[in-house]
């Protein structure tokens, strides 16, 4: 399944130690903003460690996009789209 995760983090040390969680599970498209394919498994072990992570005053956006997710994905400008092998899990 194709997710997309965005997050306003205002500590440094957290916005950092966010950057690195997610880019152990995919690709940096934005400078807050990451896209991964994982399976039901990777994903809810992800968003254990993401509210772990988590203070009050921060905010994560996961998008569940799916297998279909090429769909609803339109990207403009001069980023070209990441590709993963298609998963067919979910």
């Amino acid at each position: 399944m194709r997710i997309v995760v965005s997050y306003d983090i205002p500590d440094d040390t957290r916005r950092l130690k966010m950057a690195a969680l997610l880019k152990s599970y995919g690709e940096r498209v934005q400078l807050s903003v990451f896209e991964a394919e994982l399976n039901p498994y990777q994903l809810k072990n992800m968003l254990g460690k993401i509210r772990e992570l988590m203070e009050p005053e921060d905010s994560v956006r996961v998008y569940l996009l799916g297998k279909d997710w090429k769909k609803r994905t339109l990207t403009l400008g001069r980023a070209a789209p990441l590709s993963f092998p298609e998963d067919d899990v979910i």
